[in-house]
């Protein structure tokens, strides 16, 4: 029966970071917090905490943070031409140096060095073609 309730939990969990993506994606040039997942997924502030908390490795703003910095690093490597500051515009940040900061403490690297990775890999690519 406990084997029973935990794939119920995960389902539900599932269920919940699913919703929470998809309204993520939806607002990407918002700003979002706790509540606006909360209320998306039809919960009270404290229980989406709990079931979040419960089932993460992450706080809910470092997913958000997260989430939205592996959408703008596809973005960057599909779209190599549009500035850091659109991108970080795009992504909800308010200038591109609070994203570049974000972006390498992430990823390791600053936005413009992985464009110039990316552009390096894809070069690569095209050779061996």
């Amino acid at each position: 029966m406990g084997s029973k309730n935990t794939t119920n939990s995960k389902e539900i969990y599932t269920r919940l970071i699913n919703k929470a993506e998809d309204y993520i994606e939806r607002n990407l040039k918002e700003s979002i917090c706790l509540a606006d997942l909360a209320k998306n997924a039809n919960l009270s502030d404290y229980h989406f905490h709990r079931m979040f908390k419960k089932y993460s490795s992450e706080t809910v703003n470092e997913f958000v943070t997260r989430f939205k910095l592996e959408r703008a690093a596809i973005f960057l490597y599909v779209h190599p031409t549009i500035s850091i500051t659109d991108i970080a515009m795009d992504y909800g940040y308010s200038d591109s140096s609070t994203f570049s900061r974000t972006f390498k403490r992430h990823f390791g690297v600053s936005p413009i060095e992985y464009k110039k990775q990316q552009e390096l890999t894809r070069n690569r690519k095209d050779s061996l073609s």
